[in-house]
């Protein structure tokens, strides 16, 4: 599945960074050092291989999703040299930037109609969301692990739950589509939150 292969890819990347010295008060700096790294020209690159980047097979070579990793993972690495991040820090600064990027990049490759972009976001902004985030974020952890076992039964219909009341219908398809956007923003999420933690 892409994303299985996308979380075992961001924990490999995260944890092959260049790391040095922790200075307590460079541990303050934020997340919003790796947005703010990218030159022009990355920032122009980035717009541009969002739509190119496939999602559908995780096993086919996909060099536009490999070069937007080396992109953010560069900026990642800046921002260890800049303030000196620690093991943990680095590794979800680097989820975070990987999960945002990668949000970024589905939202334009035509997977998902806007009109269905907007119904995730309307969905989600609409009451708790704890029990699906949670059962996002133990994909991602399956996935990272490498265990290619099927999610909980309960995950599966706490998300197919989520599709059906945001509108989108019970078509599996789509159903996998939605669960790889929200695994993104569920990257980002524990990114930031684990970062924060840190702090």
């Amino acid at each position: 599945m892409m994303l299985r292969k996308f979380t075992l890819s961001a924990a490999a990347l995260a944890l092959a960074l260049p790391l040095g010295a922790t200075p307590a008060l460079a541990q303050q700096k934020g997340l919003t050092c790796m947005e703010s790294a990218y030159t022009d020209s990355q920032r122009s690159e980035i717009a541009e291989l969002g739509p190119q980047v496939r999602f559908g097979d995780g096993n086919a070579a996909n060099p536009a999703a490999d070069r937007l990793g080396s992109i953010a993972m560069a900026a990642v690495e800046q921002c260890i040299t800049r303030h000196g991040w620690n093991e943990e820090l680095a590794m979800y600064a680097a989820f975070y930037e990987l999960g945002r990027l990668n949000n970024i990049a589905y939202r334009a490759s035509g997977e998902l109609t806007p009109t269905q972009l907007r119904q995730i976001d309307d969905a989600l902004a609409t009451g708790d969301r704890t029990r699906l985030w949670e059962a996002i974020e133990r994909g991602l952890m399956g996935g990272m692990t490498g265990q290619d076992s099927a999610p909980p039964a309960g995950d599966a219909i706490t998300l197919g739950a989520f599709v059906l009341g945001a509108g989108l219908g019970d078509d599996e398809a789509n159903a996998v589509k939605v669960g790889i956007l929200l695994g993104f923003m569920g990257l980002q999420r524990v990114g930031e939150r684990e970062f924060r933690s840190l702090q």
